[in-house]
């Protein structure tokens, strides 16, 4: 469950705006420097406030690294949802795994920096952010199961499927550096779905695996 976070501004809209600035230039000066030997001045500079305006919409420095997990999980969860939409079971799968893949390219910054600095979390963003990946394996998993369900997908261990969907996404974004050498990231999901529907894809017409071309 999010905390609240203090604000001394009565003003909702713009407590929004200044917290995603805060965010966005939080999470550059963490890459580069580090969160520890990251001051709340030079945050204030990057965001062109004083520390004192910076403080009307935060209450300490650990507050960003909350607003920074809760502001990736929120945007990643409300691109899922959509994906799923009215479609079949096969489809829903695809285009779950095109927008977790895109997903985990676009905030490749922000797991970097939680692989890197999860020590500084407090004890429950870091279960936050623990459960929000066991999260996306379940996602996946009953996807899945509902596709063996209708008779669509044959697999004898969702869960490792489910796993292996989310580790394959979370490695194109902490080593995206290297894998560019030879993949887009349109080339990327297209292969690893090739792979995952290789695996557990049932042909109707002879009721077994089939590879999709």
């Amino acid at each position: 469950m999010p905390k609240s976070i203090r604000t001394y501004s009565t003003n909702g809209k713009l407590v929004k705006e200044r917290r995603s600035l805060i965010v966005k230039q939080a999470l550059k000066l963490f890459l580069q420097k580090g969160y520890d030997r990251t001051t709340i001045r030079e945050l204030a500079k990057s965001c062109g406030m004083t520390e004192g305006s910076l403080y009307r919409y935060i209450g300490s420095k650990d507050d960003i690294l909350h607003l920074l997990l809760l502001d990736t999980t929120v945007a990643f969860i409300e691109d899922f949802l959509k994906g799923l939409g009215e479609i079949n079971t096969v489809d829903a799968l695809k285009e779950c795994i095109k927008i977790y893949y895109t997903w985990c390219n676009d905030a490749a910054d922000n797991n970097i920096f939680y692989n890197r600095e999860l020590i500084n979390f407090s004890p429950a963003d870091r279960r936050t952010l623990l459960k929000s990946q066991a999260d996306y394996i379940q996602f996946f998993e009953k996807l899945i199961k509902k596709g063996v369900s209708e008779g669509a997908f044959k697999v004898k261990s969702p869960i490792l499927v489910a796993h292996n969907i989310v580790m394959q996404g979370f490695d194109w974004g902490l080593r995206r550096w290297f894998l560019r050498n030879f993949f887009t990231l349109d080339k990327y999901i297209k292969l690893q779905t090739e792979i995952v529907m290789g695996l557990i894809l049932i042909d109707p017409s002879t009721k077994q695996l089939r590879s999709i071309k």
